[in-house]
């Protein structure tokens, strides 16, 4: 309710000559509304906040009756009988024609004499925000008393009061937060309610319009001089994080700061849930390392140490602590939110999370890449969802679905969601090559996902550690791996080992890309060196030494020769073939070859080059050898894979 400051002190308004006014205006005059009915709300806060509190981006304040206009026929003898009343609408006509109406919003010339109203909105640092003034009204003899529909500019003529009885009363402000800081904003409103006094008879005098109201306390027989001033308040407290799933099953919403949450399946909302320590956990991850979700929410809230980075630190928000990751642990009937739960695992930076919702027994999965990622693969993700729903396959199964790959020694594993959240082409050492025709070397990484029409019959994977590990698709697109002989392995060496020796792989591919329907078609040396983009003769030119890196998007073809941890796979689904092609790797990579011939046949003796070739051929065999060494012993690579891999024990 809204809070009224100190008033003015009570002052006497009265003249020494004073008479009946005509019958009809008196006839006119209606019950006393003085200013205390009159009372300012806001809008658009929660449901049962007092005060409101306010998440959008605006908020309206409403006044529901204006300053009125006062007006009083008596002689001061006679003042003990009558009060003061305010003035209906026929009664400001009367008075509007017979030119005795409080007029004028014309401040400073002398013709600003009507009641008014005038709101104005502080921020929390007491800087205004938003003001409004009530309207002008039409008085006319044909007026309804409604606000003018254009409202006119200031003018002597103008009526911007209020008036009792049946019509459109009071103003509005709609205060726009967007941008604005969170905190309590205060409302205050001034009513500068107008008083005309009147004696009796042909000629009889007319008072000045002052400003004030009669006074209740003296049976509205007296005046209290100067405006009437009441405050009110509204919090504002925006949504700080806001996660939608990418097939557009619900969302969630929370704050850090405090700790509270509200989250959607399909149509059914939450209340506003507050979190605790217990059940809303924060963590930092140093350096803005990278970060995979988990495939399984629940399993990583019960052991958040399981699931995150082993560098991450559990912290409390506060000044100077900004968290990276924050877990939800509110699960089914559990409180506060029981019967609804939640339980997920959300990317403060990308916005990127994964939750188990429930909310009036509706359950969902709900899943998002990330705001940046969500752009590129929503189309894609939403045709497979559909299709996978078809047949009964509940897509956020599938995404959670995990191929393991190991060399022997140690082992990893990478679901398709894990897939789905590497993003080379955003790597800050990186530059993007944009030539068709283009080559590189040092630690690269790809991944392949299609679902390609009429593409196999049965299910087939292999890994780099499979007894035979080589892998020919059935399918017209997808990856084909061959364990080359013309090479020796490369000693293990280093704590990139795993990644940098072993066998060398001979990996190569047709490609669909996301235009043509492909789900992920991602190539990047995350370390290493590209090719000059535009290099005479139409083949690629390697840059040394390898100081730079970047992505190749959505190549046609590609060629890999190098030692690496990999894997191929398809599944019959829906009547397509589900490829995920996958590989990170220390060697060269060459992608839409404009040479009739292939990596490997340039290293074949069989083969004899051209002088193009053997250019070409000279500088493979130069990567191959300078790339093993810078790698394994970059500490930044060996960072980064600890978040690729996860498990990996580097």
């Amino acid at each position: 309710m809204p809070k009224h400051a100190s008033r003015p002190q009570r002052g006497r308004f009265g003249r020494t000559r004073s008479v009946v006014i005509a019958g009809a205006l008196v006839a006119s005059v209606v019950a006393i509304l003085g200013p205390a009915t009159a009372t300012t709300t806001v809008t658009g806060g929660d449901a049962g906040t007092n005060p409101p509190v306010v998440r959008n981006d605006s908020a309206t304040v409403n006044v529901d009756v204006s300053a009125l206009t006062y007006f009083k026929t008596a002689t001061v003898a006679n003042i003990a009988n009558t009060a003061y009343t305010a003035s209906s609408l026929n009664t400001l006509k009367a008075l509007n024609l017979s030119n005795l109406l409080c007029k004028g919003n014309l401040p400073g010339t002398g013709t600003d004499n009507s009641a008014r109203t005038v709101v104005s909105v502080t921020d929390p640092n007491n800087t205004v925000v938003a003001t409004a003034t009530s309207p002008a009204r039409d008085v006319s003899i044909l007026g309804n008393g409604n606000p003018i529909a254009t409202q006119p500019a200031p003018s002597a003529a103008n009526y911007i009061g209020d008036y009792t009885g049946t019509g459109t009363h009071g103003l509005s402000l709609n205060v726009s937060l967007a941008g604005k800081p969170s905190g309590t904003y205060t409302v205050t409103t001034t009513n500068y309610n107008t008083i005309r006094y009147r004696s009796t008879g042909t000629g009889g005098q007319t008072t000045p319009c002052v400003i004030g109201v009669p006074d209740p306390a003296n049976g509205n027989k007296s005046v209290i001089p100067g405006p009437v001033t009441t405050t009110t308040t509204f919090i504002y407290r925006p949504w700080q994080e806001q996660f939608t799933d990418v097939f557009g099953n619900g969302k969630v919403q929370a704050n850090v700061i405090p700790r509270e949450n509200k989250f959607t399946v399909g149509t059914q909302v939450t209340p506003i849930y507050a979190g605790t320590p217990e059940n809303t956990t924060f963590y930092a991850l140093p350096n803005a390392a990278s970060f995979s979700l988990p495939s399984d929410p629940a399993a990583c809230a019960a052991n958040p140490a399981s699931c995150l980075p082993s560098t991450a630190v559990k912290v409390e928000p506060g000044p100077g602590v900004t968290p990276r990751i924050m877990i939800i642990n509110e699960p089914q009937g559990k409180a506060p939110t029981a019967p609804n739960g939640l339980v997920g695992v959300f990317d403060l930076d990308s916005q990127a999370f994964i939750a188990v919702a429930k909310v009036n027994g509706s359950q969902r999965t709900l899943t998002s890449l990330g705001t940046d990622l969500d752009a590129q693969y929503k189309a894609a993700l939403t045709k497979l969802a559909t299709q996978a729903a078809a047949k009964g396959i509940d897509i956020n199964t599938l995404l959670a679905t995990k191929v393991k790959v190991n060399n022997g020694q140690y082992e990893t594993s990478l679901s398709l969601l894990d897939a789905l959240q590497i993003d080379p082409s955003t790597t800050q050492h990186g530059v993007q090559i944009v030539s068709d025709a283009t080559a590189q070397a040092g630690l690269i990484l790809g991944i392949y996902i299609d679902s390609v029409p009429n593409g196999c019959l049965a299910a087939k994977s292999a890994t780099n550690t499979s007894a035979t590990p080589r892998f020919a698709p059935t399918a017209p697109y997808g990856w084909t791996v061959e364990r080359s002989d013309l090479i020796p392995d490369v000693p293990a060496a280093g704590p990139l080992g795993t990644i940098a020796g072993g066998p060398v792989f001979h990996i190569f591919g047709k490609m669909r890309t996301p235009a043509q329907g492909a789900l992920t078609d991602t190539f990047s040396a995350v370390l290493g060196a590209d090719t000059a983009a535009n290099e005479p003769n139409g083949y690629p030119v390697w840059l040394e030494p390898f100081v730079a890196a970047g992505a190749v998007s959505a190549p046609r073809s590609f060629e890999f020769l190098g030692t690496a941890t990999w894997s191929a796979s398809e599944t019959p689904l829906l009547g397509s073939c589900l490829v995920v092609d996958f590989m990170l790797g220390t060697g060269v990579a060459v992608y839409n070859n404009p040479l009739g011939v292939t990596v490997a046949q340039l290293l074949s003796p069989l083969y004899k080059p051209s002088a193009q070739g053997a250019q070409l051929n000279a500088a493979l065999k130069s990567a191959l050898q300078q790339a093993t060494d810078p790698v394994t012993t970059n500490p930044q690579v060996s960072a980064l894979l600890t978040q690729i891999l996860g498990t990996l024990p580097i």
